[in-house]
């Protein structure tokens, strides 16, 4: 029988290498985003930065990632319960490696072309399909990781193992997207005098993702054994898969699930796509601190959210989940209104993104906020059963990248009805500025409304969810 202490260990690789995808894809999401931001600037102009084209475009492009998760996750957790976990997860980390240096040829696509228009839009199909890509083998890791959990957890601690792998995704896509900017502010990008010199700084911001990736290889590679498989060859079809991942999460046990896992993927979604893209349009344009004026509240927002998640999970193996739940339920909006009242003297002559003392006001909240995460995690964890194979274990990821989906799409549909709004009535103002407070303000109330979605689902959990095992 194998050694106890030997699946601690390659659970270990498993998660590291988890979070160094995620800490790429993280990455990624921040200079794509960035990238068309600075590719409608020149393309569109400044004041056209928030419009609803180049909303649609940033969508459209970023969207594809999520597709190709969502349709071929299923086909991967079946090859990975025919061929073993290890060839399928190898196979997947090179792959995301190798399409890291696929991204870098995407901004002289943009500066080699002389219709600036033109290259805008052959930009933004490049950057789709390599993002699809980009999900293809995303969702070849998802199925065998989960597998692999499952098979080396018990009824006792497959709840924790579960929670320490979305930790992993959590924290390494936090960590990816302040990579991508420090590397975006190190390299010089808003410091460059031409568009020419712009893209080759931007370009080399891909090889260093790709070397992260890199070594997620090798610990797959060499840190992991196969687990072997008596499982007979399955024709695929999406539309099983799609009836299975429903069968999982439409399940009586899981179903109560469903509004809260929805909202928080749609939240980190809409959060990822566009947090970094509103940033990024409401900085000065222009400016040599443009990126680091873009980073800032994403680092305080990051810090706020991912760091406090283990003391919360400490917190809710001591006091229970549903004790934590209501510490997160009812701190969060006492936080939130104690942080802006003490903070206002100090914030309310400049009351932008990049006012660090603003920013500092909301942290309160957010880490009231991330009280919630680990035990929606950690209930999630415990409808895991023992004969759940990869291929069924991914059906909850399906859910999550659906809902990833209607984050980015509904999202960018709420924050473009602010920038037609304020097209016709020039309510926040002229100008880039104007049309900055615009898609801000539909960014947060969309934000809100998610938050929202997420705290009438725990309300509604049944206490079966919420008990002491």
């Amino acid at each position: 029988m194998k050694d106890p202490s030997s699946n601690r260990r390659e659970l270990m690789f498993l998660y590291l290498s988890t979070f160094l995808l995620r800490s790429g894809f993280g990455g990624v999401i921040l200079i794509f985003d960035w990238i068309l931001v600075w590719a409608i600037e020149h393309a569109l102009g400044v004041e056209n930065t928030a419009s609803v084209e180049a909303i649609l475009i940033i969508s459209f492009s970023a969207i594809t990632y999520y597709f190709a998760e969502i349709g071929l996750t299923g086909y991967y957790g079946n090859k990975s319960d025919k061929l073993g976990v290890k060839p399928v997860l190898v196979y997947a980390t090179v792959g995301g490696a190798v399409t890291m240096l696929l991204y870098a040829p995407a901004p002289f696509i943009f500066s080699g072309v002389k219709n600036a228009v033109a290259g805008l839009y052959l930009l933004a199909v490049y950057l789709g399909v390599i993002h699809f890509v980009h999900g293809i083998f995303a969702s070849a890791k998802v199925a065998p990781t989960l597998g692999m959990i499952n098979k080396y957890s018990t009824d006792e601690n497959r709840a924790l193992h579960m929670s320490f792998y979305d930790n992993a995704i959590l924290y390494g896509r936090a960590f990816g997207i302040l990579l991508g900017g420090v590397l975006w502010i190190s390299f010089g990008v808003d410091a460059a005098d031409t568009i020419e010199a712009q893209s080759r700084l931007i370009s080399l911001t891909f090889p260093v993702l790709a070397f992260v990736l890199f070594i997620a290889v090798l610990l797959v590679k060499y840190g992991l054994h196969d687990i072997e498989t008596e499982l007979k060859e399955e024709k695929f079809s999406i539309k099983e898969d799609i009836s299975m991942a429903a069968r999982v999460m439409f399940d009586e046990k899981r179903r109560p699930l469903l509004l809260p896992w929805i909202s928080i993927a749609a939240l980190i979604g809409s959060a990822s796509l566009w947090g970094p893209t509103v940033s990024f349009i409401v900085s000065p344009s222009g400016s040599v601190h443009r990126g680091f004026d873009a980073l800032l509240p994403l680092l305080i927002v990051l810090i706020g959210l991912a760091l406090p998640a283990p003391l919360w999970g400490i917190f809710a193996d001591r006091r229970g989940k549903k004790t934590t739940l209501k510490v997160g339920l009812f701190g969060l909006p006492i936080a939130g209104i104690l942080g802006l009242v003490l903070g206002y003297p100090f914030f309310k002559d400049d009351i932008s993104i990049s006012n660090i003392y603003l920013l500092l006001s909301l942290l309160p909240a957010a880490f009231m906020f991330s009280a919630m995460i680990p035990v929606l995690m950690g209930i999630l964890g415990d409808t895991a059963e023992d004969q759940h194979d990869g291929k069924v274990m991914s059906g909850y990821h399906f859910v999550i990248a659906t809902g990833e989906i209607f984050g980015i799409f509904v999202g960018g549909l709420v924050i473009g009805l602010f920038s037609i709004l304020q097209s016709f009535t020039g309510w926040f103002g002229t100008g880039k500025e104007g049309n900055g407070i615009a898609i801000l303000i539909g960014f947060v109330i969309f934000e809100l409304m998610l938050v929202s979605g997420m705290i009438i689902g725990i309300l509604r959990l049944p206490d079966e969810f919420t008990k002491e095992n």
